[in-house]
């Protein structure tokens, strides 16, 4: 990581520790964090009679096999259901790789009409609070600071500066994610949120009513042309949409290369002038996802796999494995050159 960077993160931690340290209540075994969600320690974890009494449903252990926990399915029968994750409270464990499977299972807990779940570790401080954390954050919508803020107000926690970095780097992909349109993947049907980038398939397209309502002021077509989806300027005139077409075949053989830097361009000046793009292919999946990863690499500054990850928190995208050669070749070329700046930089720095 560069040092620049670096010392950014540092400064984010330290301003994540000072919500933590804003917290004046006492640790209890046991705190509801959340509606029917509650974050405890080991103890409340491995007494039946509490868990029956706070009427615990489900139960989440984030030190699955450590010492001091013994807790399994067996341990509890039919009297809850029981997840495992045998995380580490180093500063070296990857707890990041359990935060989806974490929050999906907290969530389907949360749907049942009478399902409460507890989250532990040992302590309930570290562990346990970072994946409850990255729950609010995936599932509610909260910001690392928000969630930090919000819990805070229920019980102390501290997780390890980590854990904070893993969430920082959550927290960065759902600020990406949020700049993405949400459209369902195999429906016209369209869900609407306060974003920028929108990508979908030709039938929400060719919807000028949908794309009123979502208030898209340009268009980028990256399967245009007469023998595809033949709109063009003309088309949107009457909404006052910019139109810009990529006459783009979803094969692998197809150089789409020189398409990655124009097409970049018109989201990055349309997202100036803040206003919202509506990125579209014949499914949403291939040629339209390889442009708006180009983009996110070239003006956001993501390297290849960054991009996918953001985008695909919120859309599954699939670009062929040609598009996905070009795009490496495109972030290979994009290291060297701000490689080649960062020195240029440091040149001029070191003459003045």
């Amino acid at each position: 990581m560069p040092a620049s960077k670096q010392q950014q993160e540092l400064g984010l931690i330290k301003e994540m520790q000072h919500i933590l340290d804003s917290c004046n209540l006492e640790l209890r075994p046991v705190d509801e964090v959340w509606p029917n969600l509650y974050i405890g320690n080991v103890a409340v974890a491995q007494n039946r009679k509490t868990l029956h009494n706070l009427g615990i449903t489900h139960v989440l252990n984030a030190a699955h096999s450590k010492q001091g926990s013994i807790g399994d399915q067996s341990f509890y029968g039919d009297a809850c259901v029981y997840l495992g994750i045998p995380a580490e409270d180093s500063d070296s464990f990857d707890l990041g790789q359990y935060f989806k499977p974490a929050t999906d299972f907290i969530h389907k807990a949360l749907k049942n009409k009478d399902g409460k779940v507890l989250v532990h570790c040992i302590m309930g401080i570290s562990r346990s609070a970072t994946l409850v954390l990255a729950y609010l954050m995936l599932r509610q919508h909260l910001t690392l600071r928000d969630a930090l803020r919000h819990v805070g107000q229920k019980r102390p926690i501290y997780p390890n500066k980590h854990f904070l970095s893993l969430l920082l780097k959550l927290d960065d992909q759902l600020t990406f994610k949020r700049r993405l349109c949400p459209l369902l993947a195999n429906s016209s049907r369209v869900r609407h949120g306060s974003l920028a980038v929108c990508v979908s398939r030709r039938s929400v397209a060719r919807d000028k009513a949908k794309l009123s309502s979502l208030g898209v002021t340009h268009v980028l077509n990256a399967a245009a042309g007469r023998y595809r989806i033949n709109t063009g300027q003309r088309f949107y005139s009457e909404l006052g949409v910019e139109y810009h077409g990529v006459e783009a075949a979803d094969h692998p053989l197809f150089s789409l290369e020189p398409f990655f830097r124009p097409a970049a361009q018109f989201m990055d000046d349309a997202l100036e002038k803040n206003g919202k793009v509506f990125v579209h292919c014949a499914m949403g999946v291939s040629r339209s996802g390889a442009l708006v990863l180009a983009y996110l690499m070239i003006h956001q500054g993501l390297s290849l796999t960054e991009a996918i990850t953001a985008v695909r928190l919120n859309r599954d995208i699939g670009p062929n494995t040609g598009f996905l050669e070009q795009l490496r070749k495109l972030e290979l070329s994009l290291r060297r050159q701000r490689g080649r700046d960062a020195e240029e930089a440091r040149t001029h720095t070191l003459s003045q």
